[in-house]
Parts: structure tokens; C-alpha cells; sequence
């Protein structure tokens, strides 16, 4: 009995370090606190602050403090003051694969023509990793859209990368086996966006869905079998 309690105590150690944190734009809260859980659908449970950070009109700069070996990352976007969904997908298709522990800035996450964000507009933007444990996480940041706002300079300042960490480009597979890329991701940069925040990676790999999709239900039987093992 000693040994599985121990088993349980590295294991919910290990999920502890596993966690992430929004950098910039401002996060709603910590969602290390109590009764706050980055387990918590859709944002923690945090809810909305009025202190919102000013983000470009076409789309602003993310910077990431990630805490896991590698981790696929989702960016959804609501609009108006209280988001009930987050509808505007900024990854759509695939997520960022992102490799190494620490920071991680994408300077241009590109919102998608059909959001239709004016100028004074608010809104919430969702931030989902998913690691090794195969479970998902979920942070959120409240924002107000401006073309006063401006973009965090890769390289400078906030936006630069831990040492080792880097984002891969995600290709599709088409019928015929041929990959066709999606909107891609960079290394300086935020988790499966457009050919605007292309433009700011550098030395991107690429793999395709088909080893993502692999790698990531390779993590949920991992989680699984840890799960049974304490259980038993």
C-alpha cells in the first residue's frame, strides 16, 4: 500500500509540473489556485476580466510558458463580453506540435477574415494543450481588438524562445498520399496559424496528421495504463 501511495504522489506531482501559463496577452487569473484547474473547461474556471489586453484587429502576438516535454496547442477565439463559445478556430484542421520545456512566442497569430473583428470589438481567446498525459488544459486571456495595438518583435524582448523550444509545421494528407499544407505554425511563434505568422518561423520541420494523430493516441494509452495501474 506504501508503494502505491507513493506511486500516486509522483504522479500527481508530475501532473502538477505539467501545467501552462499564458504570458501575453494578460491571462483572466492564475489557474494554479484553487478552486481555479486548468482541468476546467473552457477557461479554468476563471472567469471574464475587465482587464483587457490590447490586441491588433487582424490578429496579436502569443507568448506561452509551457511546461511539458512536448505539447499540441489549440487557439480558439469568442467575441463579446462574456463568451458562452469559442467558435473562431485559429488552428483549424490541426494543431501546433510543439517541442521543449519553457517559453514559447508566436508573433503573429492571424485571426481568420470570416471573424469579422472591428475596431472597439472585445473578445476572449482559449488556449488548449494537451502533453503527454494525453489530457487537455485550458487557459484563457480577454482582449480588446484595436489597429493602435502592435505586435510583440520576434527575437525581442518578451518574444523570445526558450532554448530547445520549437513549433513544427503540420502537413495533410491528401487521397493520393500527398501532403498539403495547412495553415502553418512557426518556431519563434503560436500553435497551427496562417501564411502571416508563417512568414515569422524559422528552420519549421514538418510532419504529417497521420503521426500526430499516432503520437497523440499513443499519450492517452499512456495516461490509461498509469491510471489502471494505481487503480489496482
Amino acid at each position: 500500500m506504501k508503494s502505491l501511495t507513493l506511486c500516486c504522489s509522483l504522479l500527481l506531482a508530475q501532473l502538477a509540473l505539467a501545467h501552462f501559463d499564458i504570458t501575453y496577452p494578460g491571462t483572466r487569473g492564475d489557474s494554479f489556485l484553487p478552486p481555479a484547474s486548468q482541468w476546467l473547461y473552457p477557461c479554468a474556471g476563471i472567469n471574464t476580466t475587465t482587464n483587457r489586453t490590447m490586441w491588433p484587429t487582424t490578429g496579436g502576438s502569443l507568448v506561452l510558458d509551457l511546461h511539458h516535454p512536448f505539447t499540441y496547442i489549440w487557439l480558439n477565439l469568442g467575441l463579446g463580453e462574456e463568451v458562452a463559445s469559442f467558435n473562431v478556430s485559429l488552428t483549424p484542421n490541426l494543431p501546433y506540435n510543439e517541442t521543449g520545456n519553457g517559453t514559447l512566442c508566436l508573433p503573429h497569430v492571424a485571426l481568420p477574415e470570416e471573424a469579422n473583428v472591428t475596431e472597439g470589438a472585445v473578445g476572449s481567446l482559449q488556449v488548449i494543450t494537451v502533453g503527454d498525459s494525453g489530457s487537455a488544459l485550458y487557459n484563457c486571456a480577454d482582449l480588446m481588438f484595436t489597429s493602435n495595438a502592435t505586435l510583440l518583435t520576434a527575437g525581442e524582448g518578451e518574444c523570445v524562445n526558450s532554448t530547445g523550444v520549437s513549433i513544427t509545421r503540420i502537413e495533410q494528407q491528401t487521397g493520393d498520399g500527398a501532403a498539403t499544407t495547412t495553415e502553418a505554425s512557426s518556431t519563434a511563434p503560436s500553435a497551427s496559424a496562417t501564411a502571416e505568422t508563417a512568414d515569422a518561423e524559422s528552420s519549421a520541420t514538418t510532419i504529417t496528421s497521420s503521426y500526430w494523430h499516432e503520437m497523440l493516441m499513443a499519450s492517452l494509452v499512456v495516461a490509461g495504463i498509469v491510471c489502471f495501474d494505481v487503480i489496482l
